[in-house]
């Protein structure tokens, strides 16, 4: 699985691209990764884009593991999964409904369009950072 973080400082918001394959054990260390990043630039939103993932193979009791794990961003932060296919969108809302993340911070759109709408931030700039 291909990834990398990017980040908006103007707008303060934590991105993880997810590219290629998704594969059980690559996704289960993803939370502890963005958990670092997030304690390191302190963003005030996050967005997960799953754009460029081509397959999915992640095990129910793998997505609810990771549910139940919790966010890895301060409860206080707005989190976005962007999930434009069908397949992706559906696991994301299950993802949702599984880790009852029903606070008005959590939300499964389709496109990157909207997430940045919702944050009024149509016109972020993402650097790649390490």
């Amino acid at each position: 699985m291909a990834h990398h973080f990017e980040f908006d400082s103007e707008h303060k918001i934590l991105r993880l691209v997810l590219e290629g394959n998704i594969e059980g054990e690559e996704y289960s260390r993803l939370t502890a990764e963005i958990r670092a990043k997030a304690k390191r630039v302190r963003p005030l939103a996050g967005i997960t884009d799953g754009g460029g993932i081509t397959n999915f193979n992640v095990s129910s009791q793998g997505l609810r593991s990771a549910a139940f794990e919790g966010s890895p961003y301060p409860a206080e932060t707005p989190r976005y999964i962007v999930a434009p296919s069908d397949y992706l969108f559906g696991l994301a809302r299950m993802y949702e409904l599984m880790g009852n993340h029903s606070d008005g911070k959590f939300h499964v759109v389709r496109k990157m369009e909207e997430a940045l709408a919702g944050l009024g931030a149509a016109n972020a700039k993402f650097e790649r950072i390490e």
